[in-house]
């Protein structure tokens, strides 16, 4: 039980990538500084441990264009429309990396960059990244501390960030779950569940259109936990302008309830998310007919695995839905993320 460090036998920038390996009696989570990267979680399976995260066979297959398994998203998670905000009357123009629009942190974001890693300890690791800047057109050098540790069945997910100019940020994480196991096919027998009344609603363009909706009555409704396929039988234009589960969902509670959930009726595994994020972007891959090969000889492909990513509203600097991710100069933003397994 413990921690410990492993090689991953490539450098990015001249920097060592590596993994680290934490466990308890209960779960075990192998995260990278490669993008702060979360690459396996186990969780217990009788007498043996299943992965319950995608993933690539190689912590290298990360720096292509992809799926994004398990990333460290920054420096904003989602989409800001045109590339570009206004602050205090300056005009801000950030690189374009979806179509004419800014999504994930940019052309090269946080997922792409090694951290260094500032403590590692029994049941926990740190790692810091610092965001030169105008890094992807962002101003103000920005410094975030990503923290994994592990308590019991629980894996507390915390960011710490700071900067010396009035930027913009919004982190969150990419990981892909599957309670079947990493290998485990599609999720659509899985039951989901959010705490949302609302969604930020998407356009015909499948981008943010500024407005919301209510999921009362309407097959986007994972207030309780429900069979994640019955939700895809049901006739729904907004999923289906998507391509499937795409969306934000405004979060009703963060007061200690849980936000969201995942369950696996067959294994008996459940998950429970807690957040302190405006929203939760639920995502279930469609992947546009793309096929990607995955550890352990798994492929993946539509619908192998469920997102729920704790963020800002996605084009929140225009739309004003939700909390804003305005990080002024000398602020220091804390955010935290719990997942709790029980089986």
């Amino acid at each position: 039980m413990g921690i410990r460090y492993e090689p991953a036998g490539f450098d990015v920038d001249g920097v060592p990538v590596g993994l680290y390996h934490l466990e308890n009696e209960d779960i075990s989570l192998v995260v990278t500084n490669l993008g702060a990267a979360a690459r396996s979680l186990y969780v217990k399976d009788g007498e043996k441990r299943t992965d319950v995260l995608l993933g690539f066979e190689h912590p290298k297959d990360q720096l292509e264009k992809g799926p994004m398994f398990g990333v460290t998203l920054g420096r904003y998670a989602g989409k800001i429309l045109g590339a570009e905000y206004e602050a205090r009357g300056v005009h801000r123009q950030l690189t374009k990396s979806h179509g004419e629009h800014h999504a994930h942190g940019g052309r090269r974001g946080f997922d792409k960059r090694v951290f260094e890693t500032i403590r590692s300890e029994e049941d926990a690791v740190t790692f810091r990244y610092v965001s030169a800047d105008g890094e992807e057109g962002y101003p103000g050098e920005l410094t975030l501390f990503v923290t994994y540790r592990l308590e019991g069945r629980r894996i507390f997910l915390t960011y710490e960030i700071s900067a010396d100019q009035d930027t913009v940020a919004g982190i969150s994480n990419h990981m892909y779950f599957n309670l079947a196991g990493c290998d485990g096919g599609e999720v659509t027998d899985q039951e989901a569940f959010v705490r949302a009344e609302r969604i930020s609603e998407p356009g015909a363009d499948g981008l943010p259109a500024g407005r919301e909706s209510c999921v009362a009555g309407t097959p986007m409704d994972l207030r309780t936990f429900g069979r994640i396929g019955a939700h895809y039988e049901a006739p729904c234009e907004q999923r289906e302008r998507m391509g499937g589960f795409d969306h934000d969902y405004l979060l009703d509670d963060r007061t200690g309830e849980p936000a969201a959930g995942l369950y696996d009726p067959a294994s008996g595994r459940r998950l429970l998310i807690y957040a302190d994020s405006p929203c939760i972007h639920f995502y279930i891959p469609d992947f546009g007919g793309m096929r990607y090969p995955g550890k352990g000889g798994a492929v993946y492909d539509g619908k192998c695995g469920v997102c729920f990513e704790p963020m800002y509203v996605s084009d929140c600097l225009h739309s004003g839905i939700g909390a804003s991710p305005r990080l002024l100069a000398g602020e220091r933003r804390v955010n935290q993320t719990v997942f709790e397994f029980s089986w």
